[in-house]
């Protein structure tokens, strides 16, 4: 449920990603994917999210343009949250690389409470909504999750959120882009001479109509 960098509140953004770095994520390969879902009506409206909410119609594209150019490249299978916008997306890229696909609840974003369905923009990570996930708490969820899937063997693919992207960016102490951050853009994550590295695997597009993820 992270809106876009430049809604963010900057000093929540910083305070993220040091959180993640002193948590940190010592994966088990060299090498992984990672796919944000496609856009949904709540990041066009920007607004907190509910975990039910599915793609809209561009949403849908967009994970039809993320799955063609996913099936050009080598990966095994696809880890996926269960929120309905990444098992769609997943089910989509599924559908068009025969990979198979498995829900991870650790790939779920951070939950907000009773600020759903509340507008997102100046959304500061460090406030701590009534009733969801605070940001440590999320933080250690994600990256106890992320740990456990990112050990030796078939090459996987992930389909999550725009936070979970920002805790695993901050955690393996990644820059992550504006433009890294558009909706349903495959990205390999690559660790060369000891420093993990971030590339898309597509043309990136920025969003700025795009709200929480």
């Amino acid at each position: 449920m992270s809106t876009t960098a430049l809604l963010e509140n900057e000093a929540g953004q910083r305070a993220l990603r040091a959180a993640a770095l002193a948590t940190g994520l010592k994966p088990g390969r060299d090498r992984f994917l990672f796919l944000r879902h496609g856009r949904t009506a709540g990041n066009m409206t920007r607004v907190f999210q509910h975990p039910d909410i599915p793609l809209c119609d561009e949403g849908f594209g967009d994970a039809d343009a993320a799955a063609r150019s996913l099936s050009a490249v080598a990966f095994d299978h696809i880890y996926a949250s269960d929120m309905a916008r990444a098992w769609l997306t997943a089910g989509r890229v599924a559908a068009m690389t025969s990979k198979p696909v498995a829900v991870k609840l650790a790939l779920r974003e951070r939950y907000f409470g009773d600020l759903i369905g509340t507008t997102s923009e100046g959304m500061d990570w460090r406030f701590n909504p009534p009733n969801g996930e605070t940001m440590d708490g999320f933080i250690q969820r994600t990256l106890r999750g992320v740990a456990e899937l990112l050990t030796p063997g078939p090459l996987p693919l992930l389909v999550s959120h725009g936070g979970v992207l920002r805790v695993l960016c901050g955690a393996l102490d990644v820059d992550l882009g504006l433009e890294l951050t558009a909706n349903a853009l495959p990205l390999a994550f690559e660790r060369r001479a000891g420093e993990w590295q971030v590339t898309a695997l597509m043309t990136p597009v920025i969003q700025t109509t795009v709200g929480v993820a």
